[in-house]
């Protein structure tokens, strides 16, 4: 028999039922001595279990390593998750491969791949493909060794890693996942086809364990995570709880759509400085290439455009940034810092609470424009 004795705990909202076992010095102790005893031991383990998770602004964080970054826009870094969503057939697998190529991709100007994306040619990258055959996911491979420079060696990519899981169970997808997770480090892993690691993506305590999961894993294995799927139809929004899950948790989300032979790629939700969108069509021989954003043909940015041919060249910034709210369907953040970005880039002039184009009209002359009071 143990000299140990067991205190049943108090069982609260959302929280299990905790079974205490008090040292033997305990056995001897009675009344208000015994619970004191037994409170003090309990705030103490509480706060050993609270030390790894309280933020102790001494300590120095490491600087944040970006794996994807878009004219210097930090997309993807160490130790979070992101995602690529878009309707079918929107070329989600497209962009995804090559936004990875081109960040594995050799820093040499004669390869094929987004210019834009900051190259890192020592990643190491898993790629987990849940929805095509085996014959479809060589293409993939293909294609991302042509985009990073391997396949002029006559190999093919040999920092990428690929697993096809198409014939599995839900449930054998994911432990394969964490079985090669476990083998070896990746700087980044790709899952292409998220909604396959569970059967029911609008379970809503599946969705959140399966994110939950990937978090911890992104941050234990200092790795990015980055997630592919679909929108519902005719919506920008992630399908199902996943989804939303997906979205609120992800450091970046990326939005994919078709707009004739054209994909173009919005910053949907940024914890950064988003980048600008962009567009991309695919190439005779298959590979991804960036293309002018529809309707901005002439190669003007959409808000010099708008304050070139809505307000003649100079507005106040606020009607600026109402204007770019209602015909890009931006977020105010977004709007906000796009205006910054291309005053820093000088296409914009800041003179005061008035934003005029470059070389639109001199200085003197912005003063006498009439400004706008509203949209």
């Amino acid at each position: 028999m143990t000299d140990s004795v067991i205190i049943t705990g108090v069982k609260m909202s959302g929280v299990q039922e905790s079974r205490t076992v008090l040292p033997p010095a305990f056995k001897n102790l009675t009344g208000d001595a015994l619970a004191r005893a037994i409170r003090n031991m309990e705030l103490d383990e509480a706060e050993e279990r609270l030390k790894p998770y309280i933020v102790d602004m001494t300590k120095e964080l490491p600087e944040v390593k970006p794996i994807i970054s878009i004219d210097g826009s930090c997309v993807c870094s160490v130790g979070n998750i992101s995602a690529i969503c878009g309707e079918a057939k929107s070329r989600k697998t497209f962009l995804a491969s090559a936004l990875v190529a081109s960040a594995m991709a050799y820093d040499v100007t004669w390869l094929n791949n987004f210019k834009s994306v900051g190259k890192n040619s020592d990643l190491v990258v898993l790629w987990v493909d849940t929805e095509q055959g085996e014959r479809h996911v060589r293409k993939v491979i293909q294609r991302m060794s042509q985009m990073t420079g391997a396949a002029h060696g006559g190999v093919p990519e040999p920092r990428l890693i690929t697993l096809a899981l198409r014939e599995l169970a839900p449930k054998e997808r994911k432990q394969r996942l964490y079985d090669a997770l476990f083998t070896m480090h990746y700087d980044l892993v790709v899952i292409d086809g998220i909604a396959d690691l569970q059967r029911n993506t609008n379970d809503l305590e599946e969705s959140d364990a399966l994110v939950t999961e990937l978090m911890a894993i992104s941050t234990i294995a200092q790795t990015h995570i980055l997630c592919v799927l679909h929108t519902n139809p005719g919506s920008d929004k992630a399908r199902g709880h996943l989804g939303s899950s997906l979205q609120r948790k992800s450091e970046s989300v990326l939005f994919v759509h078709r707009v004739g032979d054209v994909s173009v790629v919005e910053p949907q939700f940024c914890r950064n400085e988003p980048f600008e969108r962009f567009a991309f069509t695919i190439d005779d021989d298959g590979i991804p290439m960036l293309c002018d954003v529809p309707g901005v043909s002439d190669g003007r940015h959409p808000a010099v455009a708008i304050l070139e041919d809505t307000f003649g060249g100079a507005v106040e910034r606020p009607t600026l940034v109402n204007k770019l709210i209602e015909v890009r369907s931006l977020k105010r953040t977004t709007a906000a810092m796009q205006i910054n970005r291309l005053i820093d880039k000088g296409l914009l002039i800041a003179d005061g609470n008035i934003v005029r184009s470059a070389g639109s009209v001199t200085m003197s002359q912005c003063h006498n424009v009439t400004v706008s009071q509203g949209v």
